[in-house]
């Protein structure tokens, strides 16, 4: 039996704090982030080194966080460091159907659904999990390929002359059916986990719940997204100021006691999970498109950065909500030692900083 009481409206955006903070939940998103996260990390470094930087002197520049952004690099370079970036989002959607599989068993009162139970659901659904935005951009790019192939056909004189007004209501509506194409995709990276966590749908189903929701509910997915976005911040701030509280507890108590070498210690593994310079610039990643890009279709491209920068703007938000683990009295004379429990103690850090955006 349920201990929610749902009203399957608007009111229920407000559990959605309290179904988050769970331990399983964070864990599952927690082991997908690291997994997506290593990946990345992996391929990055592989594309800074065929973009001809040292490794030695790329580890030096961008330590735990590389990124090939500012560098002059060969093609073959940003597909490694983009397909990195793809790999990571690809767990990113499993971690989340993993998770909305949890929540939807929960809400109907089977709480003992462990993670494990969710992990070896997703292991059976991933393919549901991928293909189904990738499906999506498929029918896009055919839409693109169709209209280039009509294009050509209307460069031919005389036929070209009277295909094109004849035709023009066609290549309207199909170019309005792309548009929307594009915004159902934005939208199903969001959904989708949801439904087949919940549904156990297949790619086929997934992409059909997908244009069904956007088109017939469109006003609920914004007013739903714009009372839950909010929530998100307010909550993910709270959560980062207990860690940070409790950050600053534990370094007054065994600062007191440990003196020097706990200094030494802390500053070491702080200065290799260095996240101030994400905070202190949040907006350094920005999406400027070639406005000769779409030709005269600047409306497209207007769009399409619209949607990408307010993306963006609001991954800016979640990341400054990343807890502070400062520390300034990190000398850099470090024994042996101090070197390898500061390495030891960087690791339990980088697993609360992926808590609090799991």
């Amino acid at each position: 039996m349920s201990e929610y009481n749902l009203h399957f409206n608007y009111k229920d955006i407000f559990l959605a704090p309290r179904l988050a903070l769970s331990p399983k939940k964070i864990w599952v998103f927690i082991f997908g982030n690291l997994s997506g996260y290593i990946a990345y990390w992996i391929l990055s470094y592989l594309s800074l080194v065929l973009s001809g930087i040292e490794i030695n002197e790329a580890i030096s520049d961008y330590g735990l966080f590389p990124c090939l952004y500012g560098n002059s690099a060969p093609l073959i370079s940003w597909s490694i460091y983009y397909a990195g970036i793809a790999i990571w989002l690809f767990f990113v959607l499993i971690s989340s159907t993993a998770v909305s599989r949890i929540t939807f068993r929960q809400l109907k009162g089977d709480n003992f659904y462990s993670a494990n139970d969710a992990l070896d659901f997703v292991m059976k659904k991933w393919r549901s999990v991928i293909f189904a935005p990738l499906s999506i951009i498929f029918i896009i790019l055919i839409f693109f390929l169709i209209a280039c192939i009509f294009a050509i056909i209307g460069s031919i004189p005389l036929i070209g002359d009277l295909s094109f007004p004849l035709l023009y209501i066609f290549y309207f509506f199909g170019s309005i059916f792309t548009v929307f194409s594009f915004i159902v995709f934005i939208v199903s990276l969001f959904i989708s986990p949801a439904i087949i966590g919940s549904f156990e749908e297949d790619t086929i189903g997934t992409v059909f719940f997908s244009y069904q929701i956007t088109f017939s509910q469109p006003w609920r997915i914004i007013i739903y997204n714009a009372l839950l976005i909010p929530l998100i911040i307010i909550f993910m701030n709270l959560f980062s100021w207990f860690y940070s509280m409790s950050f600053s507890l534990i370094n007054l108590i065994f600062g007191y006691f440990m003196n020097a070498r706990f200094e030494n210690i802390m500053g070491y593994s702080v200065s290799i999970v260095d996240t101030s310079w994400i905070s202190s610039d949040p907006s350094m990643i920005k999406i400027t498109l070639e406005k000769g890009l779409f030709g005269t279709l600047t409306m497209a491209s207007d769009l399409i950065e619209f949607i990408l920068s307010s993306l963006f703007k609001l991954f800016n938000l979640f990341i400054l909500a990343i807890p502070d683990f400062s520390f300034e009295s990190y000398t850099g004379s470090l024994t042996a030692l101090e070197t390898i429990s500061g390495i030891l103690l960087s690791i339990p850090l980088i697993l609360l900083t992926l808590s609090v955006l799991s």
